[in-house]
C-alpha cells in the first residue's frame, strides 16, 4: 500500500495555509509601500535607465 500521509485533501504535498510574515518581512513590505508612494523617491521607467544611473 502506498504511503499518502504527505498529501493534503487538495493533493499538494505541503501545507497551503498562508503564514504570517515575520517582522523583517513586514518592515520590508512597509518600506516598499513607502518608496512606491513617495513622490520624492527617484523612480525609473525601465531597467536600462536604472543601470545608466548606477554607472554615473
Amino acid at each position: 500500500m502506498a504511503d499518502t500521509t504527505n498529501f493534503s485533501i487538495a493533493g499538494f504535498p505541503f501545507d497551503m495555509k498562508p503564514k504570517q510574515p515575520n517582522r523583517e518581512t513586514i518592515a520590508t513590505m512597509l518600506e516598499a509601500e513607502h518608496i512606491a508612494h513617495n513622490p520624492n523617491v527617484k523612480h525609473y521607467s525601465n531597467v536600462e535607465e536604472a543601470l545608466q544611473e548606477l554607472k554615473r
